[in-house]
């Protein structure tokens, strides 16, 4: 029986959708991809994830790294968090099932001041019984690790759990400790694979 519901954040709690946020400063697409690329898929965006570099350093390294786009990064970093913005069918979910009786559960790579800017915008957080965030923790998604560091805290029956991500990488994780999961894609229709589950939602 299904008694838990771990959710990751971006793009399944909150929308995380760079490209997006980043044509409202520039038209210009390639630069687009390449300041991605150079930013949030890089290196020190990985530290900020699993919170060995403040927002402020890795700000810093990013300017010295790439002085040429220092007014881009500058605006990059004074703005972005405002594209955390609730997935509003999925906020319905968790009270949805915190009314069932489930217990849910955040399980995510999230950078510290990130966490505390959604925790102080939204009160729908308060709804989840325990979380695991990368940032604090210093391990990040797919290190086997985190997965582990929720189940002893909550001490949680993997076999009661499910979990839902974008990134079909960390379910593969979660499967190798028989956690259930839920590849949360751009048309997936999460109460039906809930309910897929026999979870009552």
């Amino acid at each position: 029986m299904i008694r838990n519901i771990i959710f990751d954040l971006g793009n399944v709690i909150f929308n995380f959708k760079p490209e997006k946020f980043l044509r409202k400063f520039t038209k210009d697409e390639n630069y687009i991809k390449e300041y991605i690329l150079k930013v949030i898929r890089s290196s020190i965006w990985l530290k900020l994830d699993r919170g060995t570099i403040s927002i402020r350093k890795a700000e810093e390294e990013f300017i010295k790294e790439y002085p040429e786009d220092r007014e881009f990064i500058g605006m990059f970093f004074r703005h972005w968090m405002e594209m955390l913005t609730p997935i509003p069918e999925n906020v319905k979910i968790l009270h949805d099932l915190k009314s069932n009786g489930y217990r849910i559960y955040i399980l995510s790579n999230f950078i510290v001041e990130a966490f505390d800017f959604v925790k102080n915008q939204h009160d729908f957080l308060s709804l989840f019984d325990g979380k695991i965030i990368s940032g604090k923790e210093k391990v990040i998604k797919p290190e086997l690790e985190i997965y582990q560091k929720l189940i002893n805290k909550y001490n949680l029956v993997p076999e009661e759990c499910i979990f839902i991500d974008d990134v079909h990488e960390f379910l593969s994780q979660a499967k190798i400790l028989n956690i259930k999961t839920i590849l949360f894609a751009r048309n997936t229709d999460l109460r039906t694979e809930l309910r897929n589950f026999n979870v009552n939602i």
